[in-house]
């Protein structure tokens, strides 16, 4: 004890004589040693807990959580200690009370920033320096390198749902309607989502649920996600039944979004269909499908199609737009007025007619307008002689509707994009190409006949044929 005394008191004695007086706030007013100057106390040791599970514990923002232990070993008199540090090994300092504790919060988001928020222990490591202090004064001092194993705080999370409620009978084995994230990391990609045809529902006023997760199917109701307060859920079958009542008239969809990581759950009514349909010259006025997609519930289609003239054209591209696959009984948007760029439209009204050409389409029910954006599409990528840099162009057949080539491929990956920019991409799986979606995969050179099909997001595709 005297040797400690005497070691210490002489520690702090350099500080001391330039340090504030009593009056000031210690935690305000210290003057410490830097890290790397810090000094070592004889007889003081550190030692971690076992694991430590933050998802298993109600933290709050305040020093709550014990991340170590220092050994007991006596102070000099009129020496305190005024709160300690973990230095992580990346240069990461968090601030602990004097007996080893810290916010949950913190220490959660930065095991969280490392790893991300997925429940499962965690490594870190650190160094744990603690402040001695007397009088204002205060001595930096090196206790020991520690070890933490920590699980971070966040819910357990499936990786798909399925609604069980009024639209199924209740049943928990159904599984037609899926909330789910596309099959990403739902600790990732945390937002899960569920679009709900009213008609295919019946065009009812309310509907009431619960989400079940998938290895819950069958009858085990102990993981589903009610409805908690203020638009929040709970898990564990916790809360009561999600319910969305006086759904208006004209809704089309529901589209259902659920925040896991938040536990929050919204819910929006789309009084537009997924779908609008081009009809003119090039698809016999609207007897083969040409779709637009609505992503946004908005109104906001988007879709690719030729515009092809006719006899009686005058050398323009004829078509106009249909609600409903090839039923003109249904609403039809033409021409209010425009050009090959851009106008408006009107129910009922007369034919658009603009340049013959490939075009990119861009339509607002919403505000009744239209724009077009010419399209010439080619094949990207080190398959191709022109790797990243130039695209191979391909042809477009009014016949097939198909954008195509022959041509020789290595066995590496390429993308289809239009007007030899990024702007416009497509890439993903070959029966569902997507706008920026991920590299195509030749796996054996040779030569090869492709066919593109720009339809729209959900219903583009290709057909690769070795020759």
């Amino acid at each position: 004890m005297k040797k400690l005394s005497l070691y210490l008191t002489l520690a702090l004695a350099g500080v001391f004589m330039t340090a504030c007086g009593p009056e000031d706030n210690e935690f305000a007013g210290l003057k410490t040693v830097e890290a790397d100057e810090s000094v070592t106390i004889p007889g003081f040791t550190v030692s971690a807990p076992s694991t430590i599970d933050l998802n298993g514990m109600e933290i709050s923002e305040e020093q709550d959580v014990s991340v170590f232990t220092l050994s007991e070993t006596a102070l000099p008199d009129g020496v305190t200690i005024s709160k300690g540090e973990i230095k992580f090994t990346d240069g990461t300092i968090i601030l602990t009370t004097p007996d080893g504790k810290v916010s949950g919060k913190e220490l959660s988001a930065y095991v969280a920033s490392i790893y991300g928020l997925r429940p499962q222990a965690r490594s870190v490591s650190g160094t744990v320096y603690i402040y001695f202090v007397q009088n204002g004064a205060a001595v930096k001092a090196k206790v020991g390198d520690i070890n933490l194993s920590v699980v971070p705080k966040a819910p357990v999370i499936a990786a798909t749902y399925y609604l069980t409620g009024t639209m199924n009978g209740w049943d928990n084995t159904n599984t037609d309607f899926e909330l789910g994230n596309g099959g990403e990391d739902p600790y990732t990609n945390p937002t899960f989502t569920c679009k709900l045809s009213m008609e295919a529902l019946g065009n009812p006023t309310s509907i009431e649920f619960k989400a079940t997760p998938v290895d819950g199917l069958g009858g085990d109701w102990s993981g589903c996600l009610g409805a908690g307060e203020n638009g929040k859920f709970e898990y564990n079958n916790g809360g009561g039944n999600f319910k969305i009542e006086g759904i208006a008239a004209n809704t089309k969809f529901i589209n259902l979004t659920f925040q896991m990581l938040d536990q929050t759950w919204s819910y929006k009514e789309v009084a537009f269909g997924e779908y609008l349909w081009e009809a003119g010259v090039n698809n016999n006025w609207g007897s083969e499908a040409q779709p637009l997609y609505c992503g946004d519930g908005n109104g906001t289609y988007v879709g690719f199609f030729y515009a092809q003239d006719a006899d009686w054209s005058g050398g323009k591209g004829a078509f106009k737009f249909q609600t409903e696959f090839n039923n003109w009984n249904a609403t039809n948007y033409g021409i209010g007025s425009g050009n090959d760029s851009e106008g408006t439209l009107a129910e009922g009204a007369d034919n658009i007619m603009v340049t013959p050409g490939f075009y990119r389409a861009e339509i607002n029910l919403a505000a009744l307008t239209y724009k077009l954006t010419p399209v010439q599409i080619g094949i990207v990528g080190p398959a191709q002689t022109g790797g990243w840099n130039a695209d191979t162009d391909m042809t477009y057949n009014p016949e097939t509707r198909a954008w195509e080539a022959t041509l020789e491929l290595a066995a590496d990956e390429f993308k289809f994009r239009a007007n030899d920019d990024w702007a416009i991409n497509w890439g993903g799986s070959k029966d569902n190409l997507t706008q920026g979606g991920d590299n195509l995969k030749i796996t054996e050179a040779g030569t090869y006949f492709i066919q593109f099909f720009p339809n729209c997001e959900t219903k583009s595709y290709c057909t690769i044929t070795a020759k």
